[in-house]
């Protein structure tokens, strides 16, 4: 039996089939294309996953394996930005807005022709690390993303826990100041209005009027501006992970997203931790990811095997 999975961006869709021994047989991406809606979307998807079990087929035929045609069941898990309501099966929180209200379970899974697995991003990166990546070992792995936006994926002895309102591990959206900058999930001064990379930006263009990229803000040793907001970084950084850290007590955390490339960063994070967490020390490891972009669309894969 294959699995695919597929990671569904804001910007690109990228399709993944996984061999019943977790062999990557093929791997493609494409643009979302957002501003076609969610019609076209799907449409997209179902697309893509015609193309990369073509792509699988003939992979294995030029191998010299005999082939003839993909096996008779094939799961699907996705990956994608916000959470099904539990309440509404609707789509929720997700960055591709278009999608937000809509009832993407019933026309994913008629798209597809078959049930598929809805979850999550950030838990799937955070499957995918548990099982093969940074978090390999460790009973409880909390999968952290720092890229446009905060979330994070909690996975305890290789499962995925959402909870009933699936919404473990949004850290992104625990509020450090009412005061503070407005979010766009309503509330002020969250976790990610400082630590993304788009709440980097904007704060920059608050302070400067200038346009500039999250990283060189943070790796800048010169402009006052961006000294200032390395400084508040440090401080949101220390707050939201020692939160985080107090109540679930991971054995491991795992920094993923366009940020946790950065050089240091990790070891930021271990700091931040030793000076703000309950009882004046911090034994948890903070890892960098070792799957990179990979970890999203192999952990859905992982779903719709039901190994999540």
């Amino acid at each position: 039996m294959w699995s695919i999975g597929i990671d569904l961006g804001g910007t690109k869709t990228e399709a993944v089939v996984l061999s019943e021994t977790g062999q990557i047989l093929a791997r493609h991406r494409v643009a979302t294309p957002t501003d076609q809606g969610p019609a076209a979307i799907v449409q997209a998807m179902a697309d893509l996953r015609d193309l990369v079990v073509q792509q699988a087929l003939s992979g294995l035929q030029r191998a010299g394996e005999s082939v003839g045609q993909p096996p008779a069941k094939m799961t699907i898990g996705l990956a994608t930005p916000g959470s099904l309501d539990p309440r509404t099966g609707l789509l929720r929180n997700s960055n591709t807005t278009c999608l937000n209200g809509v009832d993407l379970q019933t026309l994913v899974n008629e798209a597809m022709g078959q049930a598929v697995r809805i979850e999550n991003d950030a838990n799937c990166f955070a499957l995918a690390e548990a099982r093969a990546g940074a978090g390999q070992g460790f009973g409880v792995v909390l999968g952290l993303i720092m890229g446009t936006g905060c979330g994070a994926g909690w996975v305890r002895d290789g499962r995925l826990h959402t909870g009933p309102n699936r919404v473990a591990g949004e850290w992104g959206h625990i509020s450090l100041d009412d005061r503070g900058p407005a979010c766009w999930c309503g509330k002020q001064g969250c976790v990610e209005t400082w630590l993304s990379g788009s709440g980097l930006r904007a704060r920059y263009q608050e302070r400067t009027g200038r346009l500039r990229e999250a990283k060189d803000i943070l790796l800048d040793s010169h402009d006052p501006d961006a000294l200032a907001l390395q400084e508040r970084f440090d401080w949101a950084l220390a707050q939201g992970l020692s939160r985080v850290v107090q109540v679930l007590d991971p054995d491991v955390i795992v920094l993923g997203g366009g940020l946790s490339n950065l050089p240091g960063l990790a070891e930021r994070c271990q700091q931040s931790l030793q000076k703000t967490v309950f009882g004046g020390s911090c034994l948890t490891p903070v890892r960098v990811n070792q799957l990179g972009d990979s970890a999203g669309v192999v952990g859905a894969a992982w779903l719709g095997l039901g190994q999540g």
